[in-house]
């Protein structure tokens, strides 16, 4: 693949983190190195210049000892604080799910706290979620949210940290039944000023990947819409698990896994999205600049006939939905998978075509 990243060791699952550290990028991932299947979660770690050439570095964590028998060291995120790298991760073992660290002084070798884990669920019973561990700056401090789920109802969970060791609970930014039984990769970020609260819902609404602008003081978010806060921005089933950061710019860059059930369990990342407010203040995403003259208008893999906008593939139709009119859209190609940037980034469709 020319402009996604794919992990060809083993499996490949999602991101996990996306840092600036030392004028490179770096890249976290969930893998199993041993075998093309899922299996006990390491994180893979690859490094970067300009976002679109990977170079494949050492693991960075392996499951913690005390989770051999679990499911191992899942998702999380990554951030640079005095000239550290920090990493926060999901231990996740038979009996519960954990929020553990680790920081690399180098970018390459990263040691475990060993006061882990750094926070459990405040919640007791069975069938609970605490996962995917998302820390941000909030002026001289830092806040943490964190995808949680409680009595079959989705949350999201908020912390406060002075030294990214010691957290204190804020209480509850989501609590609601809609998205389902959890909420996983949740984010707090701004683009120019304004908050956008990042979700993964259990549920397809229509898709599982949402956006939801308001305001954010440190302790709650204010949804602009508090009835229906979300919406979606890429509309395909594939899309999942998205990370964001800033990068050299400071312009707020997104990539997320794409994984497919159709195509034999095929995986890699999207193409790095830049996010932002188009004219019509609408959310939108395009590839980043650097990518942006490898787009194409036309493709033999997409076409607009009798109303609907169609990907097919050899005489296959993989995806098909109704436009009143064309659209503008255009194509990013790569072996195996398109992506249509629709109305400029507006709306996003990124799919295996095999």
């Amino acid at each position: 693949m020319k402009y996604h990243f794919s992990y060809k060791k083993g499996w490949l699952g999602n991101p996990c983190g996306l840092v600036l550290f030392k004028n490179r990028y770096h890249l976290f991932f969930q893998c199993n190195p041993v075998s093309h299947r899922f299996g006990p979660m390491h994180w893979g770690h690859a490094v970067s210049d300009d976002l679109i050439n990977w170079e494949e570095l050492p693991l960075a964590i392996a499951p913690d000892k005390d989770y051999e028998n679990g499911s191992g060291s899942m998702s999380g995120s990554a951030i640079e604080s005095g000239g550290k790298l920090w990493i926060f991760y999901n231990s996740v073992s038979c009996e519960e799910e954990t929020i553990s660290a680790a920081w690399s002084s180098d970018g390459i070798n990263f040691t475990k706290l060993d006061s882990n884990p750094v926070l459990r669920s405040p919640f007791e019973g069975s069938g609970i979620k605490f996962r995917d561990p998302y820390v941000f700056r909030y002026g001289a401090s830092f806040r943490m949210v964190v995808g949680a789920g409680s009595a079959n109802i989705a949350k999201v969970l908020l912390y406060a940290s002075d030294d990214l060791i010691s957290w204190e609970p804020k209480g509850e930014l989501i609590s609601d039944s809609r998205y389902g039984s959890v909420i996983e990769s949740p984010e707090l970020f701004e683009i120019d000023g304004r908050w956008v609260f990042m979700i993964q819902s259990e549920k397809h609404l229509p898709t599982k990947v949402l956006f939801a602008g308001g305001e954010f003081d440190g302790d709650r978010f204010i949804f602009d819409d508090a009835m229906d806060p979300f919406i979606p921005v890429d509309t395909s089933d594939e899309f999942l698990c998205p990370v964001t950061f800033a990068d050299r710019d400071g312009r707020r860059v997104l990539v997320s896994w794409l994984y497919s059930t159709k195509m034999a369990g095929s995986s890699a990342f999207c193409a790095p999205r830049e996010i932002f407010f188009d004219l019509a203040d609408r959310l939108s995403m395009y590839p980043i600049r650097d990518l942006r003259n490898c787009l194409v208008k036309e493709s033999r893999f997409v076409s607009y006939d009798d109303g609907r906008l169609n990907v097919r593939f050899e005489g296959k139709t993989l995806f098909s939905k109704a436009y009143a009119v064309e659209p503008e859209y255009r194509v990013l190609e790569d072996v195996g998978m398109v992506e249509l940037f629709i109305d400029g980034g507006r709306e996003n469709i990124s799919m295996f075509i095999c």
